[in-house]
């Protein structure tokens, strides 16, 4: 426990910064190259969540059929 508290106390706000630009830019990409239906619930939830982590809302989300 105390390794983990010890590595995040030395983050600083630019090391956030990139790794929430690097996780967004990431899921917005995935999202972007999946199929927008799946017959699989357990695909269709990580889509889901991707769909979320890139911040894909309104014109931004997977076009549904």
């Amino acid at each position: 426990m105390d390794a983990i508290v010890e590595f995040f106390s030395t983050w600083t706000i630019e090391d956030v910064a990139k790794w929430a630009t690097a996780i967004v830019t990431a899921a917005a990409a995935i999202a972007a190259v999946t199929p927008s239906k799946s017959d699989n619930k357990y695909v269709q939830k990580a889509l889901d969540i991707i769909n979320a982590l890139g911040l894909n809302v309104n014109k931004a989300k997977n076009k549904d059929a």
